[in-house]
């Protein structure tokens, strides 16, 4: 029983008195700021709200109860000024009985009436949520199910009854509801996707380097500056999109900093790519200058880019996603390394011969990369397939490096660019393989 002030209170002790005699055993009147933590502790199954005429702070108790905890309420006592209809209904009042004075034994028939009212009204709204929360639930679930059936369709190639006996089985195998093995793997696919559009910038940073390394050297423009148009393009749109892909917004500093250094580079890629080709920049060490420092921004994009790859990795709790990124990593790598050794043809000897031993500490970097990929556990014949189109791309690569600072250089240079983005298209649709496979979707 609640009662605001001390007439009230000795009201409900009256009434608790009476209540005990008709077998109701009640608790000792409690004033209102003592309202939410009594009925915490003694969990009644009704609440008896005496009112005195002066209300507003049994009220304000009654709306703080409502937030914390769900118990009938009775409102009993005179009704002045008129009730507060909306206010009731708020704090889970379910019945009224107005008093024009004191309630005395007279009242007890009427009140013994109302709490049986508010207790049977409480119990049939309680249900009626319940049964409204288990259809939302089961809508929900028929939501998260659709989506995951569309998407094992899509990239697994099913038919709808497939896709969903593949659900079925997965959620029995797991002990799991079907909803929950559907949710699991939309998220699984959001998160691949991130992981992929994250690593996918660090291989733009290169290309990026790349094509401008191609354009100094006096390289065909018009192909050349189609591919560097291209590749901002997609650097900046790679990066909105990301942002409003569910969970990356756990990796908002990675993000920002990837942003802010794609800021920082995408002037100088500009300014350079508006600049007249004037042969290779050994003949002019302010182009060499400002090559160097874009690729010094370049290095910064790609560093921020993989740091957001590897959070967004760990944050999505999947460990076979780290096949995802590694297989995106190679996309970057087959670019780093065309643009590294571009740069040993276009520098001068000390920095030529730095971006020499870098390119050859790239090649045996993507090569244990290659054979790790090859022996990985998580295979498909389609994996198995364009993996070995890789290798055979690799090592085409390998032989227009080699050629590159030899007497056929022009002819190098043309064989590394054309198979380093034959390489990149492999591993693109090789990284599409793994980011769509069973067993990261599935887990």
């Amino acid at each position: 029983v609640a009662a605001p002030g001390a007439q009230a209170q000795a009201w409900a002790a009256g009434l608790g008195r009476a209540l005990l005699r008709a077998g109701w055993p009640a608790a000792d009147p409690v004033p209102c700021h003592l309202l939410v933590r009594e009925t915490v502790r003694l969990a009644p199954q009704v609440v008896v709200a005496v009112g005195d005429g002066q209300d507003e702070a049994l009220l304000a108790a009654l709306g703080l109860l409502a937030q914390s905890q769900a118990v009938p309420v009775l409102w009993l006592g005179p009704i002045d000024p008129p009730a507060p209809v909306g206010r009731w209904v708020d704090s889970q009042v379910m019945a009224v009985l107005p008093t024009a004075a004191r309630p005395g034994p007279s009242t007890l028939p009427g009140l013994l009436a109302a709490l049986q009212l508010a207790l049977a009204r409480f119990a049939r709204e309680q249900g009626q949520g319940q049964a409204l929360q288990a259809t939302l639930a089961r809508l929900d679930e028929r939501k998260w199910v659709d989506r995951a059936k569309g998407m094992l369709m899509d990239h697994l190639q099913l038919k709808e009854h497939d896709a969903f006996t593949l659900l079925r089985a997965a959620s029995m195998q797991a002990n799991l509801r079907v909803g929950e093995v559907s949710r699991g793997v939309v998220e699984a696919a959001q998160a691949a996707e991130a992981v992929n559009l994250a690593g996918q910038l660090r291989m733009l940073s290169q290309r990026c380097m790349r094509c401008l390394c191609l354009r100094a050297g006096a390289s065909p423009r018009p192909q050349v500056d189609k591919d560097l148009a291209d590749t901002l393009h997609k650097l900046q749109a790679h990066l909105d999109h990301l942002a409003g892909l569910p969970g990356v917004g756990q990796a908002q500093g990675a993000l920002d900093a990837t942003l802010l250094a794609w800021q920082a580079l995408r002037p100088q890629v500009l300014a350079l790519a508006a600049s007249p080709v004037a042969g290779a920049p050994a003949d002019a060490p302010g182009a060499q200058t400002r090559l160097l420092q874009a690729d010094h921004l370049a290095e910064a994009l790609l560093h921020g880019a993989d740091a957001l790859t590897a959070q967004l990795q760990t944050l999505s709790g999947r460990p076979l996603l780290r096949i995802v990124n590694l297989c995106g990593r190679q996309r970057m790598l087959a670019q780093r390394l065309a643009k590294q050794a571009l740069l040993a043809g276009l520098l001068p000897a000390p920095e030529a011969a730095g971006q020499a031993a870098a390119a050859a500490e790239t090649v045996r970097e993507f090569e244990a990369t290659l054979l790790m990929l090859e022996q990985a556990p998580l295979a498909t014949e389609a994996i198995r397939a364009a993996l070995a189109q890789a290798r055979g791309q690799w090592q085409r690569l390998l032989d227009g490096l080699r050629r590159c600072s030899g007497p056929d250089a022009a002819a190098g240079r043309s064989a590394l660019a054309r198979e380093s983005d034959a390489l990149l298209a492999g591993f693109d649709q090789l990284t599409s393989l793994y980011e769509h496979s069973l067993q990261v979707l599935i887990g």
